[in-house]
């Protein structure tokens, strides 16, 4: 009898370990679904992000980010609700409260002009001007002095040039300043403008090139296309080139510096990394590739930008990259925003503007916030130390 009851008290005393589990699961898949709400996770972060909501354009507008800056956002906004004719503007709209945003100021630009490119550097603005005419494209760069914000000037506007070539869809339009300089680069021609002297942009020198997206470190300009072409600009009006590494991947979305290293996104290939500490011999050092069941259209990227040690892509997934060791590239987060593609993206410290067909969403971000790290560590860790607990009681018995 003495043996039968101690078999009993075992085995009602594991049935009662085995209730004390479950109901400490369900509990626990309870605060997990909780701590999860508007959080993506993946691989060993996450991320909390929330829609904000208000209205910014009038019926009939469309608009682009362009960039952000001392809590001031910075669109390109057309707007067709003038039959045959578009009243097309830069504007610039205070973000500090991102939930109730302002337009403190606005440039207008002439019919049939559009923003390719805009970069800010000492409170002027860089911008590059398209202008569409039955023959092709002309272009030109254009200065605005935006230190007060509310009232924008415009300094300087260079001559207009014409485009030798236009590849619609595939060519990569960009601008960027060093020291004194601003170089452009269009499809198929990179050009150097001397602005000194803000209020007369001057061409000091043409050169035929791939085209592509241009970056600017230290004394090395990169030239970026599907690859990276690295030259010296010790000499700003004398490219000297360096070396060159192509990409295995194709068709470029959008790129970044990130120091020595260039990453590159493509439409429908992921993301690649050359690492340029070399400039004489770049090399590919990492690729990521979006698995199967994302190739299309959840695999898709339209634009990607660079804050601290994270890369953003968007399109029809909205994904963050753990850049922190460029060779190991990490994504740690990826939702779906609405039912369209992101076209464009602006990223600052806590928030992410996002164009999505002509519309502007803004978005704020928060990554390993701490009551909800709490709540998923008590959810996944406690199970996991009972369970032990149990076992180690099970052995001594």
């Amino acid at each position: 009898m003495g043996v039968l009851k101690r078999n009993e008290n075992k085995c009602m005393g594991r049935r009662h370990s085995v209730t004390t589990l479950l109901k400490v699961l369900f509990i626990s898949s309870i605060l997990l679904v909780v701590s999860m709400n508007n959080t993506i996770i993946m691989g060993e972060g996450f991320f909390i992000i929330d829609e904000i909501s208000f209205t910014l354009l009038e019926e009939g507008e469309r608009g682009t980010v362009l960039t952000v800056q001392d809590d001031l956002l910075y669109l390109f906004v057309s707007n067709s609700t003038q039959e045959g004719s578009f009243a097309d503007s830069i504007r610039i709209v205070d973000v500090q409260q991102p939930e109730n945003p302002e337009v403190v100021g606005r440039y207008d630009l002439d019919k049939d002009d559009y923003v390719v490119d805009f970069k800010i550097k000492d409170n002027i603005a860089y911008i590059l001007r398209q202008i569409f005419y039955s023959g092709g494209i002309n272009w030109t760069v254009t200065l605005l002095n935006i230190t007060n914000p509310s009232n924008p000037v415009e300094l300087g506007i260079s001559a207009v040039e014409t485009a030798i070539s236009y590849i619609f869809g595939l060519g990569s339009w960009c601008l960027v300043n060093y020291e004194n300089y601003t170089y452009v680069s269009t499809d198929f021609e990179l050009i150097i403008f001397n602005t000194s002297n803000p209020t007369l942009p001057l061409k000091v020198a043409n050169y035929t090139s791939t085209g592509g997206e241009l970056h600017v470190n230290l004394d090395f300009l990169y030239l970026v296309s599907n690859g990276v072409k690295i030259y010296n600009i010790t000499n700003p009006i004398n490219p000297v080139f360096l070396g060159e590494v192509n990409s295995t991947k194709h068709t470029i979305a959008g790129s970044d510096l990130y120091g020595n290293y260039i990453i590159n996104a493509f439409w429908h290939s992921g993301i690649q990394v050359y690492n340029c500490t070399d400039p004489f011999h770049p090399i590919i050092c990492w690729n990521f590739d979006f698995p199967d069941n994302e190739f299309f259209p959840e695999g898709t990227i339209h634009d990607m930008k660079i804050i601290g040690d994270r890369l953003f892509t968007g399109a029809n997934r909205l994904n963050v990259f753990d850049i922190n060791n460029p060779q190991e590239v990490k994504r740690i987060a990826r939702l779906k925003i609405g039912g369209k593609a992101i076209d464009r993206l602006v990223v600052s410290e806590d928030y992410i503007y996002l164009t999505i067909w002509g519309r502007i969403k803004f978005y704020s971000y928060s990554e390993n916030n701490l009551p909800r790290n709490i709540g998923i560590g008590i959810s996944i860790g406690l199970p996991i130390v009972i369970v032990a607990s149990l076992l180690i009681r099970r052995k001594r018995r």
